[in-house]
């Protein structure tokens, strides 16, 4: 068996990738970043189908990673020196800073490359592109192509207007010819990523592409497939309302945009929502910040037991027997902040209540847990790595989140994955432990008995012939392995291609932290989405 750690050992990651990502943020994923390639590739699609190349994937992914290749050598070469990282950017390496000519090559060793991995799913989701396979009549099309549709050919042709006057476009895309710096310098001053908010017209095709969608009329007359989903224009609802969010924190906090701490906190404690649709769309994006706090709590409690149960058991020379791992868990009372296993929990949830409870952080630093934002208390327990703090942050999480109704966050946070249960699951099942009156002891089994031991070995055991047991049971002991018992990551949850889009969009504007505000178009944007 291949030996590795897993990404995701409690299923808690799958739960922000698979599940909530794509009811918030519609059509962007964590690495489609920057807007202009959206423009790019439908213009590479545009051109492979309008010069009749090989109507064969093989080739056009080849195409694809040559010019997606070139366009990086060229952002590299930006005039402007904006710093930009393009698709392919590790592979470029310092390709750029020679003096030319320079060698072709292809930018991601994946099939149809960055395209392929960042820009193809959200093109086809936004009703850009149509992916191999679709139907045109009673055939299936062999490549991707682009749509027939006003909003898709008027985003090929707007890139196109800005580099059809180089060398570059006229010669050297064509050929396998080494690209001289001349040419490659001429195509950066059009091409470069940074250049999208100087080119109105292009600019405003991004913005129709990502928050657009065709009349009915006009998918009905699409050559490749008449009759496009109506779930299109709920996607683009949810995108507008969730990019109108996002802007409305950067007016309310400049840090926004640079800060992930001030994303965070911006989207748990948000300004009064605009209208119905803002308050809806606010409550969404607060229950995932709930999930990642949740995610953070029951990692503390997950890392202290590997830890625990991997130096017991290395102890006894032997796996640990049902009583012996109870009694691991029950005895993770240690802390920061330390109680003894016999404390009642309750006694711990009435502090908090009371606002009479701080906690040292790992630099000895008091957090005051009542005015505390929940960011904080997030980066609280992930730093101490205790489940003793583990506890407070949740029993905190479960405080502030008592009674909450609204629309928004009802939806998101009953959202679980195929491993875990929702947040909200999560909070009732906290509510319905505490009126048991438990232990301190007693809570920390609750956590290990019902949301680690279990659901790891599920999860492991799926992953089968890859081997990504912490610890699993072996003929009556729970064996564990020195295989990685380290936190593992949150999930990512946009902030940079929120932040890098809407830029690059011209909807806000500044150089540095405390500097960001929005455009006149950003200003707009928020009014016609939000109220």
């Amino acid at each position: 068996m291949r030996e590795n750690e897993g990404r995701d050992p409690l299923g808690l990651q799958t739960t922000t990738q698979d599940r909530l990502m794509p009811l918030l943020l519609p059509g962007i994923l964590e690495l489609s970043r920057r807007a202009r390639y959206f423009a790019f590739h439908a213009f590479l699609l545009d051109e492979y189908k309008g010069r009749r190349l090989p109507a064969d994937g093989k080739s056009l992914a080849t195409f694809i990673r040559r010019r997606e290749w070139e366009l990086g050598i060229a952002v590299q070469r930006c005039p402007n020196e904006c710093g930009s990282s393009p698709v392919g950017a590790r592979r470029l390496s310092d390709v750029g800073a020679g003096p030319g000519p320079f060698p072709r090559g292809e930018s991601v060793e994946s099939s149809f490359g960055g395209y392929g991995l960042y820009y193809r799913s959200p093109l086809i989701e936004l009703g850009i592109v149509a992916r191999a396979g679709t139907m045109l009549g009673e055939q299936p099309i062999p490549i991707d192509v682009l749509r027939s549709t006003d909003r898709a050919r008027r985003l090929a042709a707007t890139f196109r207007s800005a580099v059809e006057g180089t060398e570059y476009y006229r010669r050297f895309m064509w050929t396998s010819d080494p690209v001289p710096a001349a040419a490659i310098d001429e195509y950066a001053g059009v091409a470069c990523l940074c250049r999208l908010r100087e080119r109105p017209d292009e600019r405003d095709a991004v913005h129709d592409a990502i928050f657009g969608s065709d009349p009915p009329a006009a998918r009905e007359d699409d050559e490749v497939a008449p009759g496009v989903s109506a779930a299109l224009d709920g996607g683009a609802v949810q995108r507008r309302r969730s990019v109108g969010h996002y802007l409305s924190l950067v007016a309310a906090d400049p840090n926004v945009p640079w800060s992930g701490h001030a994303y965070r906190d911006a989207l748990w404690s948000y300004p009064q929502p605009r209208s119905d649709g803002h308050a809806l769309v606010a409550g969404q994006w607060a229950a995932l910040i709930a999930k990642d706090i949740w995610q953070e709590v029951i990692c503390s409690v997950w890392s202290q037991f590997c830890r625990a149960g991997l130096a017991r058991s290395r102890d006894l020379g032997r796996g640990l027997t049902h009583a012996e791992v109870r009694d691991v868990a029950s005895n993770m009372i240690g802390g920061p902040p330390a109680w003894d296993s016999s404390y009642p929990t309750t006694a711990i949830a009435a502090s908090l209540e009371t606002a009479a409870l701080t906690v040292p952080d790992r630099d000895g630093e008091d957090i005051d847990v009542a005015t505390a934002s929940m960011d904080t208390l997030r980066w609280l327990t992930a730093g101490l790595d205790t489940a003793t703090s583990a506890i407070v942050v949740l029993l905190e999480l479960t405080r502030r989140t008592e009674g909450r109704a609204d629309p928004g966050w009802v939806r998101a946070s009953r959202v679980r994955s195929a491993w875990q249960p929702s947040v909200a699951e999560v909070l009732a099942a906290v509510g319905e432990h505490l009126d048991g009156q438990p232990s301190l002891g007693e809570t920390l089994w609750w956590l290990v008995s019902r949301f680690v031991v279990p659901v790891h070995e599920r999860i492991a055991y799926s992953k089968l012939p890859d081997f990504t047991f912490r610890f699993r049971w072996e003929e009556g002991l729970l064996r564990f392995y020195d295989h990685g018992i380290e936190r593992f990551p949150l999930a990512a949850i946009r902030a940079d291609p929120l932040s890098w889009i809407t830029w690059d969009l011209g909807l806000w504007e500044g150089d540095g932290p405390n500097e960001s505000r929005l455009t006149d178009r950003g200003t707009e944007f928020v009014l016609e989405v939000l109220g």
